[in-house]
């Protein structure tokens, strides 16, 4: 044998034990994770008005939509069509003539106009419902429509949540009426991983006042929330866009420093000031019309992005009609749409939650510990606990045992996660009540440990694992291969010294 000539079963080892390593890395191009701790919401409301129900003689219906995920495989979408004041969802006759649906049990009038869906677990699934109409005449069509969808590993994945819903023309005679409005929300992760939520809510051709004081082509609302789990990656983007705006039958234009007079003037601050003018007139006339704060449309912390873009409000002083104006004493709000993202790279449980009005807020506590799931029989042979509540483990590979109760410890003697959470108790002493989201369809979890074995970001690797998460599962037994080939690098050239000395 010459000596430059390697065994082929010691070429295959060398090679081996170059490519271990590039076979490791290659799992950094997958698709990126979620991160650990989650909660994404969006909704948007073209209109509302609470005082809606005072007015005797109406027809308007209003889409609503809303969605929210999290990292336990949750979530939901919903869509509706109501009246103004969130009532009336049920519609009926020549409103919905032509009515088709999908998803539901049974398609027939009445009909109540809601569409949900939702997803729960780490499974694939696709949940689905929509219903649409041409109502009266062919002339006033509406739709409502949800979707969560998932093709697997739902965790690790966020789960896509969508709605959409519009609505036909429709009037509060002497207050408001709408040609059109519609609304969609939409929770995804881009290819960067991060999460984001968008919702946009529109109204087309809207009159104002019993003389058409204000009115407006089309007004859009947009807010898009997006990040990741790390600190101080969250941003997001707010705008209003209102188009063929008048007051009092002159143009005007919306900006971030307020609203100006849309032909201009001889210098831009007598255009603001002449929009001020109008709208001095217009609540002499008992309108009061309200513009947005643009800076307090994005709120930005380390773990979460709020952007909440509501666009105008109108409060009637004198009332158009029967109805006393001491009777409405709530704003109508045109054009509203709210994103949030609110992510953690770290062992939390984050929801985005409703207050009693409706408003998102962010509630962060410590997670409840997990119990690490069995891994597969072939792999795993774990061996009864040992004295002294440690539990260890047999033979290699084996997943290390779960951590003894009362201990906090693993079989290596690292520290386990932490089995006590932050979240409030409850009068009793118990654990603090499941808090729903106070809007229709969406979902909530609870802050209990009965939840914590669903997660699978609480379970960590186990160090015997890591060698085969990690494709090195080989390379121990190559280190030996190359080993005794360097060792039968040296031993050859002496043994044929000797011979040649000793023949």
């Amino acid at each position: 044998m010459k000596l430059g000539t390697l065994p082929r079963g010691l070429v295959v080892a060398a090679v081996a034990a170059v490519t271990v390593v590039p076979l490791a890395a290659s799992a950094a191009s997958a698709a990126p994770a979620a991160p650990a701790a989650y909660s994404v919401y969006s909704s948007a409301q073209p209109l509302v008005w609470a005082d809606s129900s005072s007015v005797p003689v109406g027809d308007v219906h209003v889409p609503a939509v809303v969605g929210k995920t999290n990292p336990l495989g949750v979530a939901s979408a919903y869509a509706a069509l109501g009246n103004p004041d969130g009532s009336g969802k049920t519609m009926s006759g020549q409103d919905i003539s032509g009515l088709q649906c999908a998803g539901y049990d049974a398609c027939k009038d009445p009909f109540l106009m809601i569409a949900r869906a939702a997803h729960e677990g780490d499974a694939a699934g696709h949940s689905e419902q929509s219903a649409s109409f041409t109502g009266r005449d062919g002339k006033f069509p509406g739709n409502i429509h949800a979707v969560t969808d998932c093709p697997g590993a739902c965790a690790s994945q966020p789960v896509h949540s969508t709605g959409s819903a519009a609505g036909p023309a429709g009037a509060l005679p002497g207050y408001v009426s709408i040609g059109s409005s519609s609304a969609t929300q939409d929770l995804s992760m881009d290819d960067k991983g991060r999460l984001v939520s968008t919702a946009t809510s529109e109204l087309d051709n809207v009159s104002i006042g019993p003389k058409n004081e204000v009115h407006f082509s089309r007004l859009v609302t947009t807010a898009q929330a997006l990040g990741a789990g790390a600190e101080n990656s969250k941003d997001g983007r707010a705008d209003i866009r209102i188009d063929n705006f008048y007051i009092l039958d002159n143009p005007v234009e919306l900006t971030r420093a307020g609203l100006r007079l849309a032909n201009a003037g001889p210098s831009e601050q007598e255009a603001y000031d002449g929009a001020k003018v109008l709208l001095k007139k217009l609540k002499d006339r008992g309108i009061i019309l309200s513009l947005p704060n643009f800076d307090a449309q994005v709120v930005k912390t380390p773990d979460h992005v709020t952007v909440d873009v509501p666009a105008l409000s109108v409060i009637f002083e004198q009332s158009a009609g029967p109805v006393q104006a001491a009777a409405l004493s709530d704003p109508v709000q045109l054009g509203h749409s709210t994103a949030v993202v609110a992510a953690l790279d770290a062992n939390k449980h984050i929801e985005v939650q409703q207050d009693s009005k409706g408003n998102p807020v962010v509630v962060t506590t410590t997670a409840p510990s997990a119990v690490p799931p069995a891994a597969p029989p072939v792999s795993v042979k774990p061996s009864a606990p040992a004295p002294g509540g440690r539990a260890t483990n047999t033979g290699r590979g084996g997943a290390p045992a779960p951590a003894a109760a009362g201990n906090g410890k693993g079989a290596a003697g690292t520290s386990g996660p932490d089995v006590s959470s932050t979240a409030p108790a409850g009068s009793n002493g118990g654990p603090a009540a499941t808090n729903p989201s106070a809007e229709p369809g969406s979902s909530s979890t609870t802050d209990g440990a009965g939840q914590a074995t669903m997660n699978p970001n609480n379970v960590a690797i186990g160090l015997p694992h890591l060698p085969d998460s990690l494709g090195l599962r080989g390379a121990h037994s190559v280190s030996r291969a190359f080993g005794a080939f360097i060792g039968l690098g040296l031993i050859l050239p002496l043994s044929r010294f000797l011979i040649r000395r000793l023949g």
